[in-house]
């Protein structure tokens, strides 16, 4: 188990320990993790429940260091404490944040104040005085992708908790389907649990490989390498006809931005003048995929500008926003980025430095 997942399996261990820290900060790539951290804390600071007079969500765009602080300062009401949610932290500037260094000095002991940030498309720059006073102040957590090797024990205790046990075939099948996107094995388990049929309280139900290959279609890994394939050659008729193949599927839409997300930032890390020229081994192992598909992604780093890349994360970031909060339709959106990247739309004026395609 790496270090970063030994970190993580603590900070939920403590968690269930003791009283709420004053302050906590959380964020990092693995959405799943990080938002099963929310609903942790949220759980150990409201164990009655939240409500409109000791909860409040501050979000994204809408955060001011001045709102916050009144929040955190308001007194409970018939509760020995508030929560207030700082949510998608790495959407505005850290100095935002710098009127509330005397707050993390001196934090409300009847408030617990959680800052989340979803580092999966944009990070926040931690060397950043005020972000470094931040986490001096509060109990910190990075939940970071996990590797191959450590999904397997999340699978079995996914598996346990629903009365099933998983051979070792099936787990690896599972795997190989679908990836080390814990929010897509999650939901593959479900699949599972419904597919089985009713538990018995006494014995587990047992999964085999041919359970797991009835729910579970191995193509979500072939459909994305479609997809950025098709993006990667601004192909649009065919990154359209795979993305409709995926909703047709069943795929999350959410699900489909992030696939395309990782895909762009494995390309952004490629791009870094210290791996263009290392040999496939060591560049795949630097970013984490195998040297088999290593090639795929160096050839988009080389047709795409860092400047396009860039663009293109930004528009993925909004893409992500959308999907969750627009009234706009969810293929509406995705079809909009397909003709962005496709159509080479995201880079304007003097930063537009990208080459055409081959």
């Amino acid at each position: 188990m790496s270090k970063q997942a030994k970190k993580a399996r603590a900070f939920f261990r403590n968690i269930k320990k003791g009283d709420p820290a004053p302050i906590y900060y959380i964020y990092g790539e693995e959405t799943y993790l990080l938002d099963k951290a929310l609903e942790a804390i949220t759980d150990l600071a409201c164990p009655d429940g939240t409500n409109d007079f000791n909860y409040d969500v501050i979000q994204g765009r809408d955060i001011e260091a001045g709102k916050i602080l009144s929040c955190a300062q308001m007194l409970p009401m018939m509760v020995d404490r508030r929560l207030v949610v700082v949510r998608d932290l790495q959407e505005v500037p850290p100095k935002t944040l710098e009127p509330l260094e005397d707050y993390f000095k001196d934090p409300s002991p009847t408030t617990c104040l959680v800052f989340h940030a979803r580092t999966i498309n944009k990070s926040i720059d931690g060397r950043i005085g005020i972000v470094r006073k931040l986490k001096k102040a509060a109990e910190v957590c990075e939940f970071k992708p996990l590797y191959e090797n450590e999904v397997g024990p999340f699978i079995q205790r996914q598996a346990k908790s629903r009365g099933l046990r998983l051979r070792r075939e099936a787990s690896a099948y599972l795997i190989d389907a679908v990836g080390t996107d814990l929010a897509g094995l999650d939901q593959a388990m479900l699949k599972i649990d419904l597919y089985m049929g009713a538990a018995d309280e006494d014995t587990p139900r047992e999964v085999t490989v041919e359970d797991a290959q009835a729910v579970v279609a191995r193509t979500r890994n072939r459909s994305v390498f479609d997809l950025t394939d098709a993006l990667g050659d601004c192909d649009f008729q065919s990154a359209l006809e795979v993305l409709e193949r995926m909703l047709l599927d069943g795929e999350s839409p959410l699900m489909v931005s992030h696939m395309v997300a990782r895909h762009f930032r494995i390309v952004a890390r490629l791009q870094d003048p210290q791996l263009r020229n290392a040999n496939n081994k060591k560049a795949a192992s630097t970013v984490r995929v195998s040297p088999y598909f290593v090639s795929d992604y160096r050839r988009d780093a080389r047709t795409f500008s860092p400047a396009e890349v860039r663009a293109i994360m930004r528009r993925i970031l909004e893409v992500d926003i959308g999907l969750k909060s627009s009234g706009v339709p969810d293929r509406v959106i995705l079809e909009r980025l397909l003709t962005d990247i496709c159509f080479r739309n995201l880079v304007r004026g003097d930063d537009n430095t990208g080459r055409q395609r081959r």
